[in-house]
């Protein structure tokens, strides 16, 4: 029985030993780098590390190719709206100055008018004024009764003939001149002398204002893309447009027939020179 338990703790001490060897052959083998199981990982680190340098270049491929896409795309965008804010702008430009030259030609029209009427009435006032002074400053003849001579009187000694003065012409002065003028105003101002078209007497009556991006006209509200007839002496006959903006001393308006823009002044429509009313749709 001794002899048994003594082979058996032999046995064990040799198991223990051989086991003991292998883990320290083992750690020796990590330790230069040839352990079986520390290269078999290693060997899939490295694939894996090469399989994901692989993706990783495929996606630095595409995603390159995205932003350089990504950006022609900005570009050609960028260069569109640049050149259709360039043509908006010149034509906006042009509308404005048509508009401007229009406005000009009209009120150069109505002071031509304005000049040569009140030159007319100055001149004839002038006329007749000169004629009225004419008339009281005319030298007019003294009618002298001529006497029997007596016997005994001496001889009349002949009188030096006069010289006739010539009749004078006289002309307003400056200050004659501006008071004449100043009553042409006031006559022209008052309700017995006031002269315009039946426009101009209707403008007085149309209220127009803006509120809150909307425009009140002749009792009606008008809003932002409402369809609208305009018409008036300096744009023409009839047209149709759409509202686009309503700001306090304009109206911007897109013409129906070539959608191109028109700009009308509340200063207009104050003064009736144009008129809109509303267009069904």
């Amino acid at each position: 029985m001794v002899k048994q338990e003594e082979e058996y703790t032999e046995i064990k001490e040799q198991m223990y030993q051989d086991k003991l060897a292998n883990l320290k052959k083992q750690l020796k083998q990590l330790e230069e780098g040839v352990h079986p199981d520390y290269l078999k990982r290693l060997k899939k680190l490295e694939q894996n590390y090469q399989t994901r340098q692989l993706l990783n270049q495929v996606f630095e491929r595409v995603e390159i190719e995205r932003v350089e896409r990504d950006h022609i795309l900005e570009k050609e965008a960028a260069h569109k709206e640049y050149e259709e804010k360039k043509v908006e702008l010149r034509e906006t430009l042009i509308s404005d100055l048509e508009e401007k030259k229009r406005m000009i030609e009209a009120e150069r029209s109505s002071m031509e008018l304005t000049s040569d009427k009140s030159s007319l009435q100055l001149a004839d006032h002038a006329i007749a004024r000169r004629l009225i002074l004419e008339d009281s400053m005319e030298v007019k003849p003294v009618t002298t009764r001529k006497l029997r001579r007596r016997p005994n009187d001496p001889l009349p000694v002949p009188e030096k003939r006069r010289k006739t003065l010539p009749t004078l012409n006289f002309l307003l002065d400056d200050n004659e001149i501006m008071e004449d003028l100043r009553l042409m105003n006031r006559n022209k101002s008052s309700p017995s002398g006031c002269e315009g078209s039946p426009s101009d007497q209707r403008a007085t009556s149309i209220e127009v204002k803006v509120e809150d991006g909307k425009l009140y006209y002749d009792k009606k509200w008008y809003h932002r893309g409402q369809q609208i007839y305009y018409e008036g002496k300096e744009i023409g006959t009839k047209n149709s447009g759409l509202i686009c903006t309503i700001n306090p001393t304009e109206v911007w308006i897109k013409r129906t027939s070539d959608g191109n823009k028109i700009r009308i002044y509340i200063s207009q429509l104050q003064k009736g020179k144009i008129t809109i009313r509303r267009r069904s749709a």
